[in-house]
């Protein structure tokens, strides 16, 4: 109530008591502070000219909805094109070069490798080939005992010892067509000669004398090819050169020389060593095998040459040389099929620790099989 509405009503509460006449009306008294405002109503609709209508401000925003399921995602857009090459990085260092190999599939003497001399000297009896052998391999790993030929075509830059150092000599054909050993061409129509030589490989290096006369094996010197007796000491002469023959092994069943033809000594070889067959003479020590023979012998059947039928007494490969295939009443007991040669025994070619010889086709051995 304002203060002059107030001074009205407490006027007219005492006229009450007051017959006279009203008095004039006082003057306006000064306005009283505002009241507080009232709540705001809601907004109007505004009409337009066009007949639209104008909308009121937006309410307050409501909470957030849950999420709705991924879509499935769109084809792959095309790829973009490639960037630039970066800059090239440093180069790496220089890795360590390896020893070259022989040639690819070239084998036997055109490959021939050198490999060194062993360091502990030993006499020339050192009971076979293979004994030797076992020595190089001990020294330098898948080694044997270098030939002179093979020696000759590794052209090796290693000065031999002072002493000398042993190894095998080397045989083939001569002008004649003849085996012979042949020790100063470093040709690889040549090969190591197998067969005993009193004077040459101390009967394949096993005997100190020769009938009445001490015997001598072959050295390399500084200075060229020499000699030596048998009893004397000297280191090795070894050799790596890759030989396509490899050597399986001796059969553990025995036959006599009598199985009925070769096919079935081949037969033997592959029952217990898959893919190989029985031996030739050539071929066996070819392979440079370590394995020691039996004491007893094992059969082989006989190489032959071309120009000299049969022989078993040179290593060699080559188109000249190959296993001889004809009847042999004293050397394949007629191709394995025949114990007698008229009214004679037949007999068969053996490997035995000291080289080879030939056994009654009656008799029973095991097989040297190759492959």
């Amino acid at each position: 109530m304002t203060r002059l509405a107030f001074l009205l009503a407490l006027v007219a509460a005492c006229g009450g008591h007051d017959t006279g006449s009203e008095g004039p009306e006082g003057p306006a008294g000064a306005q009283g502070p505002a009241g507080p405002a009232g709540p705001q109503g809601p907004p109007g609709q505004v009409t337009v000219l066009d007949g639209g209508v104008i909308q009121g401000p937006p309410g307050p925003q409501g909470p957030e909805g849950p999420a709705g399921p991924a879509g499935t995602a769109g084809a792959m857009g095309a790829a973009g094109a490639a960037g630039s090459t970066g800059p090239a990085g440093p180069a790496g260092a220089q890795g360590v070069t390896g020893a070259q190999g022989p040639g690819g599939g070239v084998f036997g003497e055109a490959a021939a490798v050198f490999t060194g001399f062993t360091t502990t000297p030993v006499s020339g009896v050192a009971g076979g080939r293979d004994k030797l052998y076992s020595l190089c391999a001990a020294a330098f790993a898948g080694s044997h005992l270098c030939h002179a030929v093979e020696y000759g075509l590794a052209n090796s830059a290693t000065l031999p010892p002072a002493a000398g150092a042993w190894m095998d000599e080397s045989g083939g054909p001569d002008v004649d067509g003849d085996i012979a050993i042949i020790n100063d061409v470093a040709s690889p129509e040549l090969g190591r000669f197998v067969a005993f030589s009193d004077f040459g490989n101390c009967d394949n290096w096993t005997s100190a004398t020769a009938g009445a006369n001490p015997s001598s094996g072959f050295l390399i010197t500084p200075v060229g090819p020499g000699s030596a007796l048998c009893t004397t000491n000297h280191v090795l002469a070894c050799c790596s050169t890759p030989f396509a023959e490899k050597f399986r092994g001796f059969t553990t069943a025995t036959t006599n020389g009598v199985i009925g033809g070769r096919s079935q000594m081949h037969t033997l070889c592959g029952a217990q060593f898959a893919g190989s067959h029985l031996c030739h003479t050539a071929e066996f020590y070819r392979s440079q095998t370590a394995v020691t023979p039996p004491a007893a012998g094992a059969w082989i059947d006989e190489s032959g040459f071309i120009r000299n039928s049969i022989q078993i007494t040179t290593a060699v490969a080559g188109r000249d040389i190959g296993r001889f295939i004809s009847f042999s009443d004293f050397g394949n007991c007629d191709n394995w099929s025949s114990a007698t040669a008229g009214a004679n025994p037949s007999s068969g070619t053996l490997v035995v620790p000291a080289g080879t010889t030939s056994a009654l086709c009656t008799t029973v051995h095991p097989l040297a099989c190759c492959q």
